[in-house]
């Protein structure tokens, strides 16, 4: 599900600031058009944090941004499809090179470390992020996600820094948004109880985020 506590900011926020030498997917130069026109508004980008209950998408694997985006322009029905009233006319009028683009761009981008909501729930959350709850069949979410909560390229994303908000409300509403028959998430998010969403969530808020490698 959602994973050596990192330490390591980028410097600046510009993807002229970053090393070339990673499979980024696309050209993060021609994305970052496309991103201020279309995104930062919601999901912010270079300098700007993402709208409150908005996940940040800097720091995001691209592969992992691409496939969502495909996700949201897919047609209702499709193996893939996720819903979303302001997410499909959007990427819907993106063309595949464009959404490697954008992915690209918000890839290189730093993601800004977050405060916890409420401090008091980050030592539960702590555990069940890393330990899960083996009395309930909740395995740790850090087995997919990483103990730093960083994520796996390219299919598992990072969720270090992320917006609470975001986190708990998906979480909680895992089937009814994003429920398809055979993706491991559908299988343990029915096991994450609605009063452990808010306690996972702050405790990945507060994780560090690291750059795309």
């Amino acid at each position: 599900m959602i994973a050596l506590l990192a330490t390591l900011s980028l410097p600046a926020c510009s993807p002229q600031a970053v090393p070339d030498g990673r499979n980024l997917g696309g050209d993060p130069h021609l994305g970052m058009a496309i991103a201020q026109a279309k995104c930062a508004a919601c999901h912010g980008g270079a300098g700007a944090d993402a709208a409150p209950g908005v996940p940040s998408l800097n720091e995001q694997y691209p592969e992992y941004i691409s496939k969502q985006l495909a996700a949201f322009a897919a047609p209702r029905g499709a193996p893939n499809h996720r819903e979303s009233a302001v997410m499909a006319p959007i990427a819907r009028a993106l063309t595949d090179r464009d959404r490697g683009d954008v992915a690209a761009w918000y890839a290189v981008n730093w993601r800004k470390p977050l405060k916890s909501r409420n401090p008091a729930n980050v030592a539960l959350g702590e555990q069940l992020f890393l330990h899960g709850h083996p009395q309930d069949d909740l395995p740790a979410c850090a087995a997919c996600h990483r103990a730093d909560a960083n994520g796996i390229r390219p299919d598992f994303p990072n969720l270090a820094s992320q917006d609470p908000a975001y986190i708990e409300y998906e979480l909680k509403n895992w089937e009814r948004l994003r429920g398809h028959r055979g993706k491991l998430m559908s299988i343990i998010a029915p096991r994450v109880k609605p009063e452990w969403a808010g306690p996972i969530a702050e405790y990945l808020a507060g994780r560090a985020s690291r750059p795309v490698q």
